[in-house]
């Protein structure tokens, strides 16, 4: 089981999955008008993404996600659920490449600091973030960057300690199957290494900037693998997402 980087990234994204928290903003060097202020979702809100996975076996995976927001807290927190309406199972070479169905808790800055999976056995398996959080803190100027160190940590298993920098690009016009939208662009990198194998993910993510959500519009993710043990069969080479409709 796998998580997706809209949840991060939102997750995505973000990366793949924008968010923060864990780690200082640095101020650029130029000032800029464009201010990213993270902006809540409304409870009851869906929204629905295609994705399009590639791993190191050259398969293809397209598949739909939905959101729904089910919970939104008078602090700014929220609760997400995730799935893949066909809940289909899909494994490739050893990896598990099934988007189970995942509820997620952010704070107000859009940060998730937990979720829970219910893969197809019906135990649910409950992971946290800790010493910091993934993504870009709020509120940002464009050209700002950010760097942070956080740990998840998933069951009775040892956490994973992940290295994130990134910057706030910037504002910009982006035309998707949902529509066109004044969007705010954030890159990122993401690493992290286990059992010998570092993961490097390289993220760009687009969330909207009409103000009335900072709801994510577009993801990219590239995966390069290192060390001293060689990527596993079914590795994730990339993934996309991209908004279709949303409510």
């Amino acid at each position: 089981m796998r998580r997706t980087p809209f949840a991060a990234s939102l997750l995505m994204s973000a990366v793949l999955t924008g968010c923060g928290g864990g780690g200082g903003a640095n101020t650029p060097a130029q000032a800029s008008p464009a201010t990213y202020s993270f902006v809540r979702p409304k409870a009851g809100a869906h929204l629905v993404f295609a994705q399009t996975l590639t791993d190191n076996l050259n398969s293809t995976i397209n598949r739909t996600m939905t959101q729904d927001v089910t919970a939104v807290s008078a602090d700014g927190s929220f609760a997400v659920h995730e799935e893949d309406p066909s809940h289909n199972r899909t494994v490739s070479g050893s990896v598990d490449h099934s988007l189970y169905p995942t509820d997620y808790q952010y704070n107000a800055n859009g940060q998730a600091v937990s979720w829970a999976v219910t893969p197809s056995t019906g135990a649910a398996v409950s992971c946290t973030v800790t010493q910091g959080y993934p993504g870009a803190p709020s509120p940002l100027t464009a050209g700002q960057t950010w760097n942070t160190n956080y740990v998840e940590t998933c069951g009775a298993g040892a956490g994973t300690a992940n290295t994130q920098s990134g910057t706030f690009a910037g504002v910009e016009t982006i035309t998707i199957a949902a529509g066109t939208f004044t969007a705010f662009k954030f890159t990122s990198v993401v690493t992290q290494t286990v059992n010998g194998t570092t993961r490097t993910e390289t993220v760009t993510l687009w969330r909207d900037a009409s103000g009335t959500s900072s709801r994510a519009l577009k993801s990219t993710s590239t995966f390069t693998y290192s060390g001293t043990t060689p990527a596993v069969p079914g590795a994730l080479v990339s993934e996309t997402g991209e908004l279709q409709a949303y409510q």
